[in-house]
């Protein structure tokens, strides 16, 4: 990881980002029952253009129900041999100012970092209430990692 703090994600995360959160927005898809998945890719085989993933796992499949397990088992996978990029996705609900108001709709979040920056990225499609998404995508924040 580099000396200095860079707050901003890399450039090509975004870019896998847009590439990802497309897959997950076109025409047919449905989520709902969708479960919490962790995917890890090699971070300059995704710089090429191929989408291969390293370890690509369910919640609670092989006993993973962390994310810090799922970390530890890529890098294990690949024994520290390149820098990875790590997505998790999942459904969940976007937080309401209020608790009296009508129910959040449900989203499907998607979280990725590099596991050589501090800095990645954090978004959400909407989806209909049969799990379809609207086409209402939210360019992705930043999120700051903790781990990995």
């Amino acid at each position: 990881m580099p000396d200095t703090f860079d707050p901003r994600p890399p450039q090509e995360l975004r870019a896998f980002y847009d590439w990802f959160a497309a897959r997950y927005c076109a025409p047919g898809v449905r989520l709902s029952g969708f479960r919490l998945r962790w995917i890890a890719y090699r971070s300059e085989e995704l710089d090429r253009g191929i989408g291969r993933a390293v370890l690509d796992l369910a919640w609670g499949e092989e006993n993973v129900t962390r994310q810090v397990q799922f970390v530890a088992r890529a890098l294990e996978e690949v024994q520290g041999a390149c820098a990875l990029t790590f997505v998790e996705v999942g459904l969940g609900r976007v937080m309401r100012g209020s608790a009296d108001g009508p129910l959040a709709p449900v989203v499907l979040k998607i979280s990725m970092w590099h596991s050589n920056h501090p800095c990645g990225l954090l978004g959400r499609i909407e989806l209909d209430a049969q799990g379809r998404p609207t086409g209402s995508a939210h360019a992705p924040l930043p999120l700051l990692c903790m781990a990995g």
